[in-house]
């Protein structure tokens, strides 16, 4: 890690990212920061591209088959006909609620769809928002809303949180001191060990979503 770097983790200097506006305070355990590797240019984890595409199509399948309500869980349900966007809708016959098969899930009502699929290719990358949201010519705001609500709805279809931990794009890292004990419940990773080395009183830690989420609730 370079040496600004460990001066602005440990020494708690404010931080803006480049072209988006938004600033981090580095206060200890809680300060969200993006951290990159040195690596300029990565190559696409085509891998990840793919699964978070083939469940997508999933998602949007026309298949009239029902699929579990999502908001009582029952197995009671019919085909009611397609929604707005064209995609099947179900009628819940316990709850009397339809729905269709995004309804529930992180990936409901995000938009615009064509992007959103041309964010699953680069999900894996270490740019930085700013690069990413020119790339896909949406604001730097959309690409970190669909960065964190990419990641929960991996840890929905992987709870071991394989798959997620593979997406870079949009994730924050913040400082851990060595004495700050793990939060229960937590799938925030320990601190790196290159950082934990480079940095003797504490180290990075790469912040879940559900922190996220929980930061931004």
């Amino acid at each position: 890690m370079r040496a600004a770097e460990r001066s602005g983790a440990r020494g708690g200097a404010r931080s803006k990212e480049r072209g988006t506006g938004r600033t981090a305070a580095d206060d200890g355990a809680t300060a969200l920061m993006h951290w990159r590797p040195s690596v300029a240019d990565e190559a696409a984890d085509q891998a990840l591209a793919g699964f978070l595409e083939a469940a997508w199509r999933r998602l949007r399948s026309d298949s009239r088959q029902p699929p579990s309500c999502p908001r009582c869980g029952t197995q009671d349900a019919s085909p009611c006909g397609h929604d707005s966007s064209g995609l099947p809708q179900f009628l819940c016959h316990a709850c009397r609620r339809r729905f269709n098969r995004l309804t529930g899930t992180p990936m409901a009502r995000l938009r615009p769809q064509d992007k959103l699929r041309a964010f699953f290719g680069i999900a894996s990358h270490h740019w930085s928002v700013a690069d990413a949201a020119r790339q896909l010519g949406v604001s730097s705001e959309t690409v970190l809303h669909w960065s964190l609500q990419t990641r929960l709805w991996l840890l929905e279809l992987d709870p071991s949180g394989t798959w997620e931990r593979r997406v870079q794009l949009g994730v924050h890292y913040r400082f851990v001191p060595a004495t700050v004990p793990a939060v229960a419940g937590c799938r925030c990773e320990p601190p790196a060990a290159e950082t934990a080395g480079a940095l003797q009183d504490g180290g990075l830690q790469r912040i879940c979503p559900l922190c996220e989420q929980a930061k931004h609730a």
